[in-house]
């Protein structure tokens, strides 16, 4: 037989192409397996660490933070609900004074009037009273994630209500700002103004709130094991308590459009709180990334 026979090139071609089609679907098959199996003992791994957690008692001492008045820094109306919402609710319950600062009226879509009235009845289902709800109505501070607003404006504002309900922690953003939303960093940059010009109280213990990949913030209680392994300051909600959560975050009807129903369903935020304590050294450190 000729080695340039067409019949012989043909029959060559047809075997080596089956080799590597079947060589392929075992690899692909094996590699299929191995994911099968990382995934189904990482779910293990999830639902032994919630058991465990979820079932110690008393729950007055999980995760605290030693607080007892306690201001809560957001940027728009919704915000306490979809991002900080667990911590909120387990302080409420811990028997802290909790107070939330809103720094907008959220009157991006010209619905100031109405979200104002929904963060009121929001945070009653979180357990904050309404006496301990302040909304700044300022108009240098105005809910567009083009807005820059002014960081003293913001700083004088926080130390304020830091005077005045004599706060002994702070809780807000990161620089991150969670969803990256400017007007959420701007508040991070206002704290680390008052670090840098000393006006922070020294008895004031500052947290934000960590910023994850967005892989992490979609995955809801599964990023459990990754949010004990990296932080020693979370709050976590057991499946009854984060119904609380969900019912305060519907509390926002205006806003729950249906990529909001999306985020209330796979969202972390809506379960887990992982929280950092931040000093001046940390937010020099964080400066100097900036620059």
């Amino acid at each position: 037989m000729l080695l340039n026979d067409p019949a012989y090139d043909l029959e060559f071609f047809y075997s080596f192409y089956v080799k590597f089609l079947a060589e392929s679907l075992l690899y692909f098959r094996n590699f299929a397996l191995y994911i099968s199996l990382w995934l189904f003992g990482y779910l293990l791994v999830c639902c032994v660490v919630y058991r465990r957690y979820a079932r110690r008692l008393p729950t007055r001492t999980r995760g605290a933070l030693g607080a007892k008045r306690v201001l809560v820094v957001i940027a728009h109306p919704d915000d306490e609900c979809m991002f900080f919402g667990p911590t909120i609710f387990r302080l409420c319950e811990q028997g802290a004074d909790v107070y939330v600062l809103c720094l907008s009226n959220g009157n991006y879509e010209g619905k100031g009037h109405i979200r104002r009235r929904e963060l009121w009845d929001a945070c009653q289902e979180l357990g904050v009273p309404n006496k301990n709800i302040c909304i700044v109505m300022d108009t240098r501070l105005r809910d567009d994630p083009k807005s820059q607003w002014p960081v003293p404006v913001m700083a004088k504002l926080m130390h304020h209500h830091l005077e005045m309900l004599d706060i002994d922690t702070l809780v807000t953003f990161d620089r991150g700002g969670v969803s990256a939303h400017a007007n959420h960093s701007a508040v991070f940059y206002a704290v680390a103004y008052m670090f840098v010009e000393k006006l922070m109280p020294q008895r004031c213990s500052v947290y934000t709130l960590d910023s994850v990949n967005i892989l992490r913030k979609y995955i809801g209680f599964l990023d459990l094991p990754l949010s004990f392994v990296l932080s020693s300051k979370r709050y976590f909600l057991r499946w009854t308590e984060s119904r609380r959560v969900i019912r305060a975050m519907k509390r926002h009807r205006s806003q729950m459009v249906w990529f909001r129903y999306l985020y209330v369903a796979f969202s972390r935020y809506m379960v887990i709180n992982t929280l950092r304590r931040i000093s001046l050294a940390d937010i020099e450190l964080e400066l100097e990334v900036d620059d």
